[in-house]
Parts: structure tokens; C-alpha cells; sequence
């Protein structure tokens, strides 16, 4: 069912798209084949600060017509072809970017030759009254909060739960929820596909990593 709503994450933006990258542990629950002992408490982990081969990066844009994308980017820190390969293909030329300063999406925002507003969070938070990243960083709040209550979610089937996130943002003021959730699963006839390729993704996902051991 998660895979079959693939299709809603990754749509057309319109006018003004804010983005961020994002980190998150990587998360082997569930794996029966660990190079390591087991945690039994969070605080077993032991991670480096920042960005490190040690995190999944996420790509998050939105624009303001509340059109979230969240997609799997890479293992550790983006860069331009990984932007490009998640939320690339929802722009056009006629789109207004913000963003922070990452230098990774300022090459690939000049590559795009888009309009792009950067921001440093600690100093400027608006621009022209409308230029700012606010929408974006509550979509980063907003699924911090939900995704807890997994208590944890493995990062091979990370991909299947933003699929399932952006669709409850998607609709939030529909009243058939149930219902729209039916139809995409009924009209998705490579969700099949998709979920058997599961396995596959992930280990693509890895290999960069694998590679440097």
C-alpha cells in the first residue's frame, strides 16, 4: 500500500519552492545480518556530529501551494547530481527557489539558472515579505513529530513512509482520507514492481558507502 503512493511524492511545483536537506540515522531494524552488536538503547549509537556516512540525507522542498516532496538523496553529504536526482524534475524554469546556503544546491539552483533567495537561519529569516523558508522547515517539524511514533523506522523502508507522509499532508483538508488512500493504491499498477524492488534500492543506496570500507 506505501508503495503504491510513490506517485503522489513527486509532483510539478508551482511559483515559489523552498528546500532543505535533511539527516537522519541510518536504521538497520529488522536486519538479521548486522556487521555489528545490536542497540538496546539509543544511546548506544554512537554517531559522528553533523553529516557523516553514518546518516541518510533526505531532500524536503515544498512550494506554497502545499506540494511537499520528500525524497531519499544519498548516504551521507548531498551534492548537486543528488539534487538533481530527487526534486529536479518538479522545476521549471519559471519556479523561485529558497533555500540555505548549502553550497551543493547553490551549484545545482545555478545550473538550473532558477532565481534563487538564500538564508542564514541566525540572521535573516524573510525577504521582500515573501521570500523565506518557513513552510519548509514545518514540513521538517511536522514529520519529526510523526515519525516518532514508530519508534524508529529501518532506512530500507524509509522511502515508504515519506511516500505515506506527504500523502497525509496532501490530505490534510480532504474529508475522504480512506477513500483517496483506496484509489491510489487501485490505480497504481507498479506498486507491485515498486515493493519488490525494495531490496534492491537499498543496497544501491549502500553501495557508495560499502565501496569506502
Amino acid at each position: 500500500m506505501l508503495s503504491s503512493l510513490a506517485p503522489v511524492n513527486g509532483q510539478a511545483f508551482s511559483g515559489i519552492v523552498e528546500c532543505d536537506d535533511k539527516q537522519l540515522n541510518i536504521n538497520n531494524k529488522g536486519s538479521r545480518n548486522l556487521n555489528r552488536k545490536p542497540y538496546k538503547r539509543s544511546s548506544d549509537r554512537k554517531t559522528k556530529r553533523g553529516v557523516s556516512n553514518d546518516k541518510v540525507s533526505i531532500m524536503v522542498a515544498t512550494d506554497r501551494k502545499g506540494n511537499p516532496t520528500m525524497k531519499i538523496a544519498k548516504i551521507g553529504r548531498i551534492d548537486a547530481d543528488s539534487v538533481e536526482n530527487t526534486i529536479g524534475g518538479f522545476f521549471t524554469a519559471e519556479n523561485v527557489l529558497c533555500s540555505d546556503s548549502h553550497p551543493s544546491i547553490l551549484a545545482w539552483a545555478k545550473g538550473k539558472k532558477l532565481e534563487h533567495h538564500t538564508f542564514v537561519a541566525s540572521r535573516q529569516h524573510i525577504k521582500d515579505k515573501c521570500y523565506h523558508v518557513q513552510h519548509v522547515n514545518s514540513i521538517d517539524n511536522l514529520y519529526e513529530r510523526w515519525i516518532r511514533k514508530f519508534n524508529g523506522v529501518s532506512t530500507k523502508y524509509l522511502a515508504q513512509y515519506l511516500n505515506w507522509f506527504v500523502f497525509l499532508e496532501k490530505a490534510k483538508k480532504s474529508s475522504t482520507k480512506a477513500l483517496d488512500l483506496a484509489k491510489n493504491v487501485a490505480s497504481d499498477i507498479s506498486s507491485i514492481k515498486t515493493y519488490r524492488s525494495i531490496t534492491r534500492r537499498y543496497e544501491d543506496l549502500l553501495l557508495p558507502q560499502l565501496s569506502k570500507t
